[in-house]
């Protein structure tokens, strides 16, 4: 591997962990309490993530997870609200509702914590794929 690949490695992977703690600190000091039968893994997870300790245990399906929790509590806020916030930004200059707000901030924490997360994946995904392609040919 190239020191350029490294390079963008070590940000791509600082990004990920930078957006995770992120998210974990607001979340964990927050109002939006996890729930279901999910509740303590997305509670440990977000206090691993704090700590910068969870990046390689985090999967796709707990991250999505933690997303509809969002998604799910600001939508009984203010219906559709959560749907907009996962995808977009939300413009919050009019919004009086502070939990609104909160939980609007905490989908733009979530949607670029998996952003890193997917382009860290990808990246790593892709150096694998060019060392078994270089190998064959060589």
């Amino acid at each position: 591997m190239d020191i350029d690949t490294e390079r963008e490695i070590h940000q791509l992977t600082l990004d990920a962990i930078v957006s995770g703690r992120l998210l974990a600190e607001d979340w964990l000091e927050g109002t939006l309490a996890p729930t279901g039968t999910a509740k303590s893994v997305i509670l440990e997870t977000l206090r691993s993530l704090r700590e910068r300790e969870s990046l390689p245990n985090v999967d796709r399906d707990l991250i999505e997870l933690m997303g509809e929790q969002i998604r799910d509590a600001l939508n009984e806020i203010r219906d559709g609200k959560g749907d907009a916030a996962m995808s977009r930004e939300v413009d919050l200059v009019w919004e009086q509702n502070q939990q609104v707000i909160e939980y609007v901030n905490l989908a733009y924490r979530w949607r670029k914590y998996k952003e890193a997360t997917i382009t860290l994946d990808d990246k790593l995904a892709a150096t694998r794929m060019a060392d078994l392609l270089l190998a064959s040919v060589l």
